[in-house]
């Protein structure tokens, strides 16, 4: 009984907006044009808003409360479309192992690669879906066009050894008598060993860009960085180590563009510019660094499900899991059935409410946890979307299972 008293308490105490707030978003979104379709190909007239919203930023965090929503991915994939051939953007920045994402970079600038195997290597079973291989698919026809150039990067140092690995291949091609000493250091426990091998990069980067290119030197010597950050984060207990090195990582991802831009995938709370608290997020430092050229949209869900684990238990049956309404009183729920897809621009917003705490939802799988930001603090403007159905999981991954609505994965050939 004691639990169940406290959990609503907790409710009764959440951030509410008022009905009359509530009402005005709701009459906004209702007298305002608005997105009509989640096709990557639909024509782009009645994404206006949006590109006005954007305007000249050189970098877009486009946020999500959850991963394995079809219709998300779609609309996040034609927001690329016309980021990229309307507006000069040329690189794509997803919150996944940053090594592992050099094979999508790579698959995308034309080389023979695995696509599928590509997409389940970081193990983020919402990237390896249908829905995404048709993004990649896309990024590929767009380099194929004379004078393309577009990149895809990863934000997270997931995988320390593996980064390594990739510093001391190249140091195998131009200072191969480096390579015993640079691995021993890589695989040492202390910040400075990786230090040492950083410091050798640069010192010696004209000697080795001879040697190779400035793209292989750039890549080798991020990877490097990787692994520093890694190994910070893993002696550190502090928040907001992780976010800063996927903050200094798409900072990174930008300077490879010359003067091209980035769109970033990543949850609601990550790409935010600003979060309550005393824990920053990427979006924080975002932010703080290009104050004039960073836009960031949240995503919100009414109904349906996504494409989640069948229980903790079982990581290799993936389901359609329901998604549970929007708590009454929260942002998510002002946004019910104020059309199929909505986009509300928050920057002109007058509601002193929305310049508070409110509830914005996450979900893992079919489970809803309560995200307080200040909206229009945190983002420039929420796509919503009523309904939403399951990611489909790579075909030759992926066999259908007996449960119904469920997919048994089974190995790739």
């Amino acid at each position: 009984m004691r639990p169940l008293l406290a959990l609503l308490a907790l409710t009764a105490c959440a951030p509410r907006l008022s009905p009359a707030t509530s009402l005005a978003l709701h009459t906004a979104l209702r007298t305002t044009p608005q997105p009509d379709s989640d096709d990557p190909e639909a024509p782009r007239s009645d994404l206006d808003g949006l590109r006005e919203i954007v305007g000249a930023a050189r970098v877009v965090g486009l946020g999500q409360p959850g991963p394995g929503a079809r219709e998300l991915t779609r609309l996040h994939h034609r927001v690329l479309r016309l980021l990229v051939e309307e507006t000069g953007f040329t690189g794509l920045a997803l919150d996944i192992d940053a090594t592992a994402a050099l094979a999508l970079d790579a698959f995308v600038q034309g080389q023979d690669i695995d696509l599928d195997a590509a997409l389940l290597a970081p193990g983020d079973r919402g990237l390896a879906t249908v829905e995404m291989r048709a993004v990649m698919l896309y990024l590929r026809g767009q380099n194929a066009r004379p004078g393309r150039s577009i990149r895809v990067f990863g934000l997270a140092p997931n995988d320390p050894e593996a980064a390594a690995e990739v510093t001391l291949a190249y140091l195998q091609v131009v200072d191969p008598a480096y390579v015993p000493k640079a691995r021993s250091l890589l695989a040492g426990t202390q910040q400075l060993g990786v230090d040492a091998v950083r410091a050798r990069l640069d010192e010696r980067r004209d000697d080795y860009v001879a040697l190779s290119n400035a793209q292989r030197w750039s890549t080798a010597r991020q990877q490097a960085e990787l692994v520093a950050q890694a190994r910070r984060m893993a002696e550190t207990w502090e928040f907001e180590a992780g976010e800063f090195a996927r903050a200094r990582n798409a900072e990174w991802a930008l300077a490879q563009l010359g003067p091209g831009k980035l769109v970033i995938w990543a949850d609601n709370r990550r790409v935010a510019r600003q979060v309550p608290g005393a824990a920053p997020a990427m979006g924080d430092f975002l932010n703080q660094w290009f104050p004039a050229d960073y836009r960031a949209l949240a995503a919100s869900f009414s109904d349906g499900s996504l494409l989640a684990a069948h229980d903790q238990h079982d990581e290799h049956t993936l389901c359609g899991v329901a998604i549970p309404p929007p708590r009454a009183g929260s942002l998510d729920a002002a946004l019910v059935n104020a059309g199929a897809f909505t986009l509300l621009d928050l920057r002109a917003r007058s509601e002193p409410e929305l310049r508070r705490p409110q509830v914005l939802r996450s979900l893992a799988g079919g489970r809803a946890e309560d995200s307080v930001l200040r909206p229009a603090i945190a983002f420039d403007a929420i796509l919503g979307l009523r309904h939403v159905h399951p990611s489909t999981p790579l075909g030759v991954h992926a066999a259908r299972s007996t449960a119904g609505r469920c997919y048994t994965l089974i190995p790739a050939p």
